[in-house]
C-alpha cells in the first residue's frame, strides 16, 4: 500500500488508541481494584475564621460504593465527623397541597394531614404518633398556647364527618375538642390562628376576620367587609394586620374592636401573610392584570409605601431577620435585600428542576445562620444566611408545599408524602405557630449552636461505576485551633475502604488569620529579595 494512503489510517488508529487509554484512565474498571478509588480532594479555603464554614470534598468511584465519611483530628485524635441529617419521617401526615406547617412545643409536633383529614400529635424525637383527631382538611398550621392547640377547618374531606367547617380548640394532651365555632355563612377557615391575650384571630375565605374568645369560642368581633382572605393575620402593639384577595387590599384593624385603622390597595394577596418588623409591614401581592408578584414594605402606622421589590415574590411568606428580607420568588430563586436601603445582598442559584415551579409555597425559616427552604420539586435546602450559597440539599421527593419549623436542634418539613425531621445540631426553643411568632418573623431567637453542618445526605451511592462527589460543609464556632487535618473515607458494600490524603486548613480568630497571612507574605517577600540578590547584573 502507498505510504501516503497508509498515513491517515495510522493517525486514526493512534488517535483511537489514545482515546481508549484516556477513557480507561478516567473510568477504570471496578473489577481492577478491591477498594474504592478517589480523586480530586479539595477544600474551598485554606484559612477560615471561627465563624465561617469550609467545603471539604473528594470524588469516589466503585461499582458498589456505599458511603463516604469525613474525618478530622481537631480534638487531637481522628474522629468521624459525618452526622446523618435525616432523622425520621411519618407517612401518616401526607396529602397533595399539604402545606400546613407542623408546629412544635415541648418535644411534640402538631401537624395537619390533608391526605386523611386528621390532625396529629407526633413525638419529635422518633416520629411516632401520640394521638390523632379526625377533622375536615386544614389549610393552615395549628397554633399552640399552653395546653391548647387552635385549628381552622377548610375544604370538605373525602369522608366528611361535619356538615360545615369549624374553628376549633383542642386539648394538646389528647386531641379532645374543647370548643368549636361554625361561621354563620359556612365559610372556610383558611389562615393560621393567632392568639393574643383573650383573643384568638381567624381568617376566612369569604367572610373576613373573626376575633373569638379563646376560652369558649364566642365571637368578640367580626370584620366581614374585607371579604376573601387567603393568609394569616399578624399582630403588633394592639393592631391586627391582614391582606385580602377580594376585594384586593391591605388592612390594619384595632385588635380589640376590629375597627379599621387604615386601608390600602397594593394588589391581591394569596397565601403570603403580612410580616411586622421595626415599624414596617412586609406584604407580597400580585397584580391582577399582569400576574406579577412584588413585595411591598409599608409604614406600620398608616400603610404608606416605603419601598417595593418589583417582580420579587410568590405565594410564600418572606423571611425577615437582622435588617434583611429574604424573598422566595416565582423566578425560582431566593433574593436577599437590605430593608433600610433596598440594596440587593445576594440571590441564589435556581432552586428547581423545571417542574411546577411557577410558585413557591414554602416560607423559609432561619436558625443558627442557616435558612431552611423547600422548593416545589421536593428538594429541601439549607442556605447560608450571609451569601445565599447552598450548604446542603436533600431530595425528599414528592411536591414541596410545606414550610419548615424549628425546635430543639431539629428542623421539620412536610410534603405530600410525609412529615420529615432532620437533626441540625444542639439548640433549644419552640415553634408555636406558622412562622414562629405573632409577627411572622420566621427565625429562632435561640437558634442552633452549630459546631458543624452535616453532610447533605449520607452518601449512599447508586452503585454505578462512575465518579461521584462526596461534599461536606464544616463550620466551627467553638474550637480554637491553628490547624485542622482532614480526610475522607470511601466504603463499598463488600467492606473495602480507601482514604484520601491528609489535608490541613487553619482555623482561628481574624487576627490569627491575618498574622498567619503576614508570615506567609513576609516569607515570600524574603525569598524574592534573596533570589534577586543572587541574580547576575545586567
Amino acid at each position: 500500500m502507498d505510504a501516503k494512503k497508509l498515513l491517515p489510517i495510522v493517525v486514526v488508529i493512534l488517535a483511537l488508541s489514545l482515546l481508549v487509554y484516556f477513557l480507561i484512565a478516567l473510568y477504570p474498571s471496578p473489577t481492577d481494584h478491591s477498594s474504592p478509588l478517589w480523586r480530586n480532594q479539595q477544600e474551598s479555603a485554606s484559612q477560615i475564621t471561627r465563624d465561617q464554614y469550609i467545603t471539604l470534598q473528594a470524588d469516589g468511584m466503585d461499582a458498589s460504593l456505599s458511603e463516604a465519611i469525613l474525618s478530622t483530628n481537631e480534638t487531637g485524635a481522628w474522629r468521624n465527623e459525618t452526622e446523618t441529617a435525616f432523622l425520621w419521617k411519618q407517612e401518616a401526615v401526607f396529602g397533595f397541597d399539604n402545606f400546613g406547617t407542623a408546629t412544635y412545643k415541648d418535644s411534640v409536633l402538631y401537624a395537619p394531614s390533608k391526605g386523611n383529614n386528621r390532625v396529629y400529635a407526633v413525638n419529635a424525637s422518633d416520629g411516632t404518633v401520640i394521638w390523632s383527631e379526625p377533622v375536615r382538611q386544614l389549610d393552615a398550621s395549628p397554633y399552640i398556647e399552653e395546653d391548647v392547640i387552635y385549628i381552622g377547618e377548610c375544604i370538605g374531606p373525602y369522608d366528611e364527618r361535619t356538615p360545615y367547617p369549624r374553628a376549633m380548640a383542642l386539648n394538646r394532651t389528647n386531641g379532645e375538642t374543647i370548643w368549636s365555632f361554625t361561621e354563620p355563612g359556612n365559610f372556610e377557615w383558611v389562615g393560621s390562628p393567632l392568639v393574643n391575650g383573650d383573643y384568638v384571630y381567624y381568617t376566612t375565605y369569604g367572610s373576613g376576620v373573626y376575633a373569638l374568645n379563646k376560652t369558649n369560642g364566642n365571637t368578640i368581633w367580626h370584620s366581614p367587609d374585607i371579604g376573601t382572605i387567603v393568609c394569616s393575620v399578624a399582630y403588633d402593639n394592639g393592631v391586627v394586620f391582614v391582606s385580602a384577595y377580594t376585594p384586593a387590599g391591605q388592612y390594619a384593624l384595632n385588635a380589640t374592636t376590629g375597627e379599621t385603622i387604615w386601608q390600602q390597595n397594593y394588589g391581591q394577596s394569596w397565601d403570603s401573610s403580612p410580616i411586622v418588623y421595626d415599624g414596617k409591614i412586609m406584604q407580597v401581592t400580585s397584580n391582577g392584570t399582569t400576574g406579577v408578584w412584588s413585595t411591598y414594605v409599608l409604614n406600620e402606622t398608616n400603610g404608606q409605601l416605603v419601598r417595593k421589590f418589583e417582580d420579587k415574590g410568590s405565594t410564600a411568606t418572606p423571611l425577615v431577620h437582622d435588617g434583611k428580607v429574604f424573598i422566595p420568588s416565582s423566578d425560582w430563586r431566593m433574593w436577599a435585600y437590605n430593608l433600610e436601603t433596598g440594596e440587593e445582598l445576594w440571590r441564589t442559584v435556581y432552586l428547581h428542576n423545571g417542574t411546577l415551579q411557577d410558585f413557591s409555597y414554602s416560607s423559609p425559616a432561619l436558625s443558627g445562620g442557616g435558612i431552611y427552604f423547600q422548593s416545589l420539586n421536593g428538594t429541601f435546602y439549607l442556605l447560608n444566611e450571609t451569601d445565599g450559597n447552598v450548604l446542603w440539599s436533600y431530595n425528599i421527593g414528592g411536591l414541596g408545599f410545606g414550610s419548615p419549623s424549628v425546635g430543639d436542634g431539629l428542623v421539620f418539613i412536610t410534603n405530600d408524602y410525609a412529615l420529615h425531621a432532620f437533626k441540625i445540631g444542639p439548640g433549644d426553643g419552640d415553634w408555636p405557630m406558622f412562622c414562629s411568632n405573632n409577627f411572622h418573623q420566621s427565625y429562632s431567637e435561640n437558634g442552633v449552636d452549630y459546631i458543624k453542618w452535616p453532610l447533605t445526605e449520607p452518601r449512599q451511592f447508586k452503585g454505578t461505576p462512575s465518579w461521584t462527589t462526596a461534599k461536606f460543609v464544616w463550620r466551627n464556632e467553638t474550637i480554637d485551633s491553628t490547624a485542622i487535618a482532614w480526610r475522607i473515607y470511601f466504603f463499598d458494600t463488600a467492606g473495602n475502604s480507601n482514604v484520601t490524603d491528609v489535608q490541613v486548613f487553619n482555623v482561628g480568630t481574624p487576627r490569627d488569620i491575618i498574622s498567619a497571612a503576614d508570615v506567609i507574605q513576609k516569607s515570600v517577600s524574603m525569598r524574592q529579595r534573596l533570589e534577586e540578590s543572587r541574580s547576575p547584573p545586567l
